[in-house]
Formats: structure tokens, sequence, C-alpha cells
């Protein structure tokens, strides 16, 4: 019986540039897998090599030119195929749209570049799931289809290999789930052809991945002569096999009709929402700081005329690519490829910071003549809407407070007293000379805003409020929060009246949890083995370094913009500093979580009950957002989270926190885990020695921050990804004593509608690139200023659009513009 059937050759080697090694390992390997591959095309007849990652054919450009110029002549003669086009294989469900543009971007003008190529099939074979607000980025950076290699069709439910994917915005592209794997042994190659054979695959084509891989390897002679000898031999039976390319297979289907999938390609390997926190946060960090630091320059250069650094940020912005690595930012690489990845986008956060500065300075204008001993502040607002937001801002007096008085200050903005108050500063040299000032200001778009910060000396440092009854009650403008101080947690937290938590809110829960930093073998958390308790007084006393016992729940700051109650518990070895920061006039309550964790193969959630059985939870997601799983199932999402029932919501921002899972009302937002370094399951084997020590992930102390706020249901929705944008892209407030001068243009870059952010703004070789995005499920017409220019723009839901301006023009373009070749 004759298969008529034809199987689609492609042969790679896949390498992860980071995972049970650095980066120098897998520079080493791409040399020599990619001298093997070259000297098969040329010995070879027919076959062709695939193989992706820009920043591998950077590595052989620096490292060895004559083999980068014989690839390039063997891509020119199509024995070579640059496949996938991206910089590499990101995580693809933590990372932001912006990011993943950036990605396809800085891959495809290198390929454009050097080899005069532009792949039309994305390919991610080894990330750990797929978001959909991936749908818009393909199509709009002129991809046709995608390959994908996790996770199984089981897992993410797609109905067949082969599918039609639907992005949020509507938009659909041809996707291939070779779920079966990218490689194939050394010597095997006969076995995976004829798992390959069996398949049915779309109008009898069958994409057959093959090469040696996991470490690099790609092609070798035994499994090239074997794969001569079948192709004879199954010719005979109607199965042809190809020597191919991703292009070639996906152009053999392109007539079929593929079945819509409209959901993620996952959930795959729930731990790596997870793992490795301080790699999650530290990349939040940098990827909110790029980004704002990119509009604050080009603002900066607008209105000053000043000349930013800008390759300072295309570094920052490389070392950002880099550190999106789908075993870097997920947590599944090695102790000392963790370590490497916070040095080195702990330097590209340096870089930043100095750029931001600049800008910043360049940005101030000190409006009015100083009386002696007047502070001036400047508040930033990188946003195009008003923000309302609560500041932080350090300073020094010009004189130490040797005589015990103590300076407070009244801080006024265009004349006006606004709410301030002084916390406990960053330094602890007991005198009154350095202050941290903290005061809640309403900035307009884009502006940077002069306040001023008078002094006047009290006798002494006002005593903080006395907390004797078993309850912190906190008021607000129609809100209340009230802390229990039996158990350290919320009892009640209300809006308008309306309770948004269950008692017993903030719960630190312990669960069970394995070696696997992957997460591999499950898909939930579940089990919960223990919590955190509160400490006694003396144990307290013990946790602050301290000689004396303290009450374990206490205000420690308070004041009209904001009361701080810190909570202190116990969990076996480990400790938590919980700080409740309750803001009266919005009502908002921030989160700052301290854990001192020593506990392997356990988890910490955060437990939020609500008082909704029936309610539904929504997450942001890459250029979109979804409704989660709502069955205990761990779920990944982006800057926050919302709980609602058919009226009212609850929205919980974070900074770097992805994993979470709701079921019956409670939502558990996921904090830590401490499995072991790369501990991989295979069968029933032992994953580690039993007779030594090894490390294990984020043992130590972590920090985590949340912003909680709640109200009607739509609006909660709304807003969410505006909110989130402001919590993460932060206001933030600096002294400076600056020249007079007028003030700097500020609004002069708004939108009039706050579901639509600016995500992108910055300098490129003819002018300024701005992207805008519709975070809304309705399309939108807005207004949009940009420094003398209007327009009116039309978004469809969850659509991102790009523009240019230049020279007094402002005007659509395409999202990637690729660079002439050489």
């Amino acid at each position: 019986m004759r298969d008529n059937k034809t199987l689609y050759l492609v042969c790679n080697a896949h390498l992860d540039l980071v995972w049970q090694w650095e980066w120098h390992e897998s520079l080493a390997e791409a040399l020599s897998t990619f001298r093997i591959a070259a000297a098969f095309c040329e010995t070879y007849d027919g076959f062709i090599f695939n193989h992706n990652e820009a920043k591998l054919y950077q590595w052989i450009e620096e490292y060895d030119p004559p083999l980068f110029q014989k690839i390039q002549d063997l891509v020119q003669k199509g024995k070579w195929h640059i496949m996938g086009g991206w910089y590499l294989q990101p995580d693809c469900v933590m990372s932001s749209g912006e990011s993943i543009f950036r990605q396809m971007e800085k891959g495809l003008n290198y390929f454009r570049e050097k080899f005069g190529c532009r792949p039309r099939t994305a390919i991610n074979v080894d990330s750990f799931g797929h978001d959909r607000g991936l749908v818009q980025l393909l199509l709009k950076s002129g991809y046709t289809s995608y390959l994908v290699g996790r996770p199984s069709l089981e897992v993410c439910k797609a109905p067949g290999p082969d599918f039609l994917w639907e992005g949020y915005d509507g938009t659909c592209i041809p996707v291939h789930l070779a779920a079966e794997g990218y490689n194939s042994g050394l010597g095997k190659v006969r076995r995976k052809l004829e798992y390959y054979r069996r398949q049915e695959g779309t109008d009898n084509s069958v994409l057959a991945l093959w090469g040696i891989g996991n470490h690099g390897g790609g092609p070798s002679k035994e499994d090239l002569d074997e794969i001569s000898l079948l192709q004879k031999e199954w010719e005979k039976e109607g199965v042809q096999l190809i020597h191919s390319t991703p292009e070639m297979y996906f152009d053999s289907i392109s007539g079929s009709e593929l079945p819509l999938f409209d959901r993620e390609i996952g959930p795959s390997m729930p731990g790596c929402y997870t793992s490795q926190v301080r790699i999650k946060q530290t990349h939040c960090l940098l990827e909110n700081m790029l980004y704002q630091t990119e509009k604050l320059l080009a603002a900066a250069e607008i209105f000053t005329g000043m000349e930013g650094d800008w390759e300072s940020l295309k570094q920052a912005e490389e070392i950002l690519l880099f550190n999106e690595f789908h075993d870097i930012l997920p947590g599944t690489s090695v102790q000392r490829a963790e370590d490497a990845a916070l040095r080195e986008m702990g330097g590209a956060i340096s870089l930043l910071e100095k750029e931001k500065t600049r800008a910043f300075m360049h940005l101030c204008r000190q409006t009015e003549k100083l009386e002696p001993g007047v502070i001036p502040i400047f508040a930033c607002n990188p946003h195009p809407w008003p923000v309302k937001a609560v500041l932080e801002c350090e300073f020094q007096l010009q004189d130490q407070g040797w005589d015990y008085t103590y300076t407070d200050f009244e801080v006024r903005y265009q004349g006006e007293v606004i709410p301030s108050q002084l916390e406990k500063e960053g330094s602890s040299i007991p005198l009154d000379w350095r202050k941290r000032l903290v005061f809640m200001a309403d900035i307009p778009p884009f502006a940077t805003a002069a306040l001023y910060a008078y002094p006047k000396v009290l006798t002494g440092k006002p005593e903080l409020p006395q907390t004797i009854e078993s309850e912190i009650r906190l008021e607000g403008s129609g809100g209340e929060l009230i802390i229990d101080k039996k158990s350290g947690l919320i009892s009640s937290y209300r809006i308008d009246g309306i309770s948004l938590f269950c008692p017993g809110a903030a719960r630190l829960v312990v669960i069970a949890d394995n070696e696997d930093p992957w997460g591999m073998t499950v898909n939930s958390f579940p089990e919960i083995i223990g919590e955190f308790t509160p400490a006694s007084p003396e144990q307290a006393g013990k946790i602050c370094g301290l000689d004396k016992a303290i009450d374990p729940v206490h205000i420690i700051e308070h004041g009209p913009v904001r009361t701080v109650v810190e909570a202190i518990f116990l969990y076996k070895r480990s400790a938590a500093i919980v700080h409740y920061k309750f803001q009266p006039i919005t009502n908002k309550l921030d989160l700052e979580i301290h854990l001192q964790w020593n506990e392997p193969n356990h988890m910490v959630k955060l437990s939020l009950p609500t008082p909704w059985k029936n309610a539904e939870c929504w997450g942001q997601k890459m250029l979109g957002r979804a409704r989660l799983y709502e069955n205990g199932t761990e779920n990944v999402s982006q800057k926050w989270i919302s709980v609602c029932n058919d009226k009212l919501g609850l929205t919980i921002l974070n900074r770097g926190s992805y994993g979470s899972s709701f079921e019956n009302g409670e939502l558990r937002l996921t904090l830590l885990r401490s499995p072991a370094y790369t501990a991989h399951p295979i069968d029933d084997r032992i994953i580690l020695p039993q007779d030594r020590f090894l490390s294990r992930i984020d043992i130590g102390e972590r920090s985590f921050l949340f912003s909680i706020h709640g109200g009607e249901r739509e609006c909660q929705l709304n807003t969410a990804d505006k909110e989130a944008a402001v919590y993460n892209e932060a206001p933030f407030a600096r002294s400076y004593f600056t020249n007079a001068g007028k003030p700097t243009a500020g609004g002069n870059i708004k939108i009039d509608e706050e579901q639509i952010q600016l995500l992108c703004l910055k300098r490129t070789d003819a002018g300024y690139l701005i992207h805008l995005y519709n975070s809304s499920s309705q399309p939108r017409k807005i207004r949009f200023t940009f420094i003398e220019r209007e327009i009116m723009v039309e978004l469809d839901p969850f659509e991102l659009k790009a523009f240019h301006y230049s020279q007094g023009i402002l005007e659509p373009c395409g999202l990637i513009t690729l660079q002439d070749t050489l």
C-alpha cells in the first residue's frame, strides 16, 4: 500500500544560549556545530541546514569571520536557511509585547543586513508556552506562519498539530505545533522519521524536525547517509523525503482548511512562572526602566535640545533581550547563569539610570525665587495622561540637627498645599539631617512639575498613634482597612461600604513542592502544608535585631498620605515582614512583603480570598487580557490580575510576580519557590544526589510589591492597564537646585483616552518612533497630541499601531522598518 506522503525534513541544531552552562560554552558549541553543518552543506547534494537566533550568528561573525563568510555564501546558494529570524528564542508569556516586537525587529534587521534575507516562518520550538498577543505581532512584522514545540496537544487542547491561531485582536496565523520534539539522537534519524511517516499530516504533508540538539550538534554523517538510503527506499512506497525549510512546509499546506484555535498555546511547565524570582523582578525593572528612559530622553531632546546617548540605551536593550531567553527569564538555568544574568541586567540598569537622570535634569526648571531653607522638588510623569500618585523624595538638610528639634515640611504645588508626610529615611544616623518626604500630587501629562517644600521646625518628632485595641482601623474617603492585631491579617477592606476581602486576607500559605524548577509533572500547586503565623513580641524583637520585645503588629508610619502597618510572622526557620500601606485619599492598599526564606522544596503564596464564590479571574496578557483558569490551575499573567463578580472588581498590580492560582473566589499570588537548580525529572529516577548539600533557588531574603484597589467591575477592567503602567513605569521625584527659568513645555505629548497606552517613544535614524496600544476590548477613536501636531487615531480592540515623527510631520508607519542590506 502506497502512502503518497511528503516528509519535509528540517534539519536544525537546537542550542540553548544559556542553560546548564553559561554563554561562552554555547559560543564554543555554536562554532563547532556551524563548522560541521557548513561542511555537510557543501558535501551532500540537496541538504539544507536550518538555524535561527541572530545572537548565535553574531558570535560566529565576531569569533570566526571566515566561517561567517562561508555561511553567507551557503545562504546565497540556498544550502543554508536562516530560520525564524528573531534575536533569540525568548520566553513568550512573561515578556511584554514591546519586548517581543524588539526580539523580532533586532533579529530581522540583522539577517537583512548580513544575509539579505527575511524568514517568513517564526520559530520558537523550545519556549515554554505562547501568548495569543504574539499573533498580532507576527502578522504586523511580516510573518506568515509560526512553528512551536511546546506544550503537547493534550495540554494546550489544540485541535491538531496544524491550526489557525487567533489573537486577542481577532487576526489569525497558521501554526504548526511540533510537540514530538525538535531533535533526534545521534544515529537515530531512522527512528524519528518512522514516527513521522506514521503521522497523517495535513494534505499528506508532514513537517519532520531532526538533528542532534539540546547542546548543538545538528547533522551527522551517519544520519545523512541513512536519509539518503531512506529516500530511495521509501520513494518506492510513495513517501518522499525532501530536505527543506519551515517555509516550504507551510507553503505545501497553504490552501488547506485549518481548524481555528482561540486560546493560548499553554500552559506549559507552570513552575517557570515563579522560579528564580530575582531574575523576573530584575527583568521587570529593566524592561520598564528602558521604556521609561527612552520616553524621557526623547522628551528632553524635543523640549530642551539636549543630545541623548542612545547607544547606551541600545546596549541596555540588547541585555534586556538576551535575558529574556527561555531558560533565563523562566528560571530554569544553573546558579552561575542566574548570577551572571543578575550582574548583566544590573549593569544595564546602571546605564539607564545615568541617561534617565541626565534627561530628567534637563527637563527641570526652577520657576520661583526660593527663600532660605526651601527645598525644590521635581516630580516627573512620563505618561501621556495626568497621573495622581504617591511619590517619595529623599534629600539632605543643610545643617545637622544636633539640638533635638525636628524639621517637618509643608509641600506646595502651584501655590497650593498638598498632602505630605515624613517617613523613615534609608539611612540610620540619629540626627535630624536626612529626610524622606512622601507626598501625593496630580501631575500633568508628560510633565516635570516643580514643587517646593517649606520647612517648619518642631520641638520633637511627632509620636505615632497607639494601637492598644485588638484591631487597627484605618479610614479613608469612602474606604476602610482593618488589620486584626492577633492574626496580623486583613479583617476587612471596604470601599463605598462593599467588602472586597473575606476576613483573614493576606495570609502567607506554604505549599508542598518539589525539586523541579520547571514544574514539569504538575499543573497546579494546591496542597497547603502550613502558613506563617504572628511572631511573639520576643520573637518580633529578635527578627528586627532589637534587644527588646516589640508588638508584632504595629503602626510604623502615619500621615495624610498613608499609614503603614508592620506585621511580623514566622514559619519554621523563616520569617515574613508585611507592610500594609493604606492611602486614605485614594483608598489604595499597597503591600510590601519581605520574606526571609529557608525552606527547600516548598512554595509560598499570598492568599487573597474574596466574598464572591462565583467570581471571574482576569489577567493582563501580551497585548491583551484573558480570563484565567478558575479551577486551581497555575496561571500566568503580566502586570495585573482582577477578580470580578457581575458588578464589582478587585485589581492587584505587581512588579515581576507572574504566577497565581484562583478557585472558589480565592486568589493566591505565587511569591516564590525553592526547588533545586535545573533538577529535571526523568522517569522514576532520583533527581538529586542524596549525599550532599545543593543550593536551592530563592533561599534567602526576597521582597515583593503589590498595589490593590477595587470598585465597579468595568471601571476596574478598563483602567487596569493604565494603572499597571503607572505602577511599573512609576512617576518619580528628586530634589535639585536648578537654574531659574520658564517651565519646559509639559502637556505637549498627551492622549485624551486613558485606555490608550504609549508603549514606545524613542529616537530612530530619521526621527522618533511611537507605539500606541488600545488596551480596551472596544474600538477607540482618540485625539493624540504630539508636540505641535494633533491627529485623530482609530484603534481596534487590543490593536497596536506605529507612528513616525520627524520635522513636524506625524504619520502612521509600519510596525517594523527593515534596514537596507549592505
